[in-house]
């Protein structure tokens, strides 16, 4: 039976998750509540033998422990971690809206500048991560969350984040498909997919994720539907193109600005040395399409 009551709050509705977690609305069963009225709650769920289980509990602790540690208003903050009716879980800010993956299935369309803004407010968190001397290692659209008015845009999950000191640490949560334990496939950078991640690989991870909303969402008014009606047609070019070595951008032949996709091949390319070298660098220039 789950359990309803965690920290003195009250689990709701499932709002994400993974192979071995949920992350749950949950609302204060107290009078005067400790981190707000509404927070998210993520909590382990452990499987498999006493040894799996302790290293499933570890990964999850270093994922508390360096997120707990950052403060900046875009990036999720999480309040506290601990063991609730024999169960772990972290308690964070709950941010109401979603997350940038699921917007890009809307139909609605932005205008380019409304984008831009919420591309530069996730990256402003990420530097702010990078500062910290930490790496993500998971930047992509689902990792970043957006209210529904757009005022708010905030980096989560830190399940695979690594500092750069201690890179050589194994990654525990298998995952299947299209994730693995270096990252997402889609967006994890060439040196990544080796297992040498670095700050350079979260930049070429957040310039796909620049090509992808842009492709999208962007309004253009001569052309309302052309770039989204084909645009799981692009994702698939993009992959091919990717596995035989070539540059690709999704975006490459929308009526948008040039200078805007050279900074998304800037930050995507193959040689980490010819990338942005820090997230400031990246978002200077994306900053002069506000």
């Amino acid at each position: 039976m789950r359990i309803q009551n965690f920290g003195g709050y009250r689990l709701e509705e499932v709002i994400g998750g993974g192979m071995y977690t949920k992350v749950y609305r949950a609302h204060s069963a107290l009078a005067r509540p400790i981190y707000g009225d509404t927070v998210a709650i993520k909590i382990l769920y452990l499987k498999g033998s006493f040894r799996e289980r302790a290293k499933l509990i570890s990964q999850f602790e270093r994922e508390a422990n360096i997120a707990i540690g950052l403060d900046h208003p875009n990036i999720v903050k999480v309040y506290n971690f601990g063991k609730y009716h024999n169960q772990y879980a972290i308690i964070m800010e709950y941010v109401n809206g979603t997350n940038l993956k699921e917007m890009l299935y809307q139909r609605n369309k932005l205008p380019l500048n409304i984008l831009i803004k919420i591309l530069c407010e996730a990256g402003q968190g990420l530097a702010h991560i990078h500062k910290n001397n930490i790496v993500h290692k998971d930047v992509k659209p689902d990792n970043i969350l957006v209210s529904e008015d757009l005022s708010v845009v905030k980096i989560t999950d830190f399940g695979i984040a690594k500092l750069p000191g201690r890179l050589w640490q194994k990654d525990i949560f298998p995952k299947g498909g299209t994730i693995t334990k270096y990252g997402t496939i889609s967006y994890v950078a060439p040196e990544q997919a080796q297992g040498n991640a670095d700050f350079y690989s979260d930049i070429y991870s957040f310039g796909v994720t620049i090509d992808e909303v842009i492709t999208a969402k962007v309004e253009i008014p001569d052309e309302p539907e052309k770039n989204q009606e084909d645009y799981f047609r692009r994702i698939d070019i993009r992959s091919y193109r990717k596995n035989t070595g070539k540059q690709a951008i999704l975006c490459e032949d929308l009526k948008i600005p040039s200078e805007l996709k050279e900074i998304i091949k800037k930050a995507t390319r193959q040689e980490p040395f010819l990338r942005y070298q820090t997230m400031d660098e990246l978002l200077l220039d994306l900053r002069k399409f506000l």
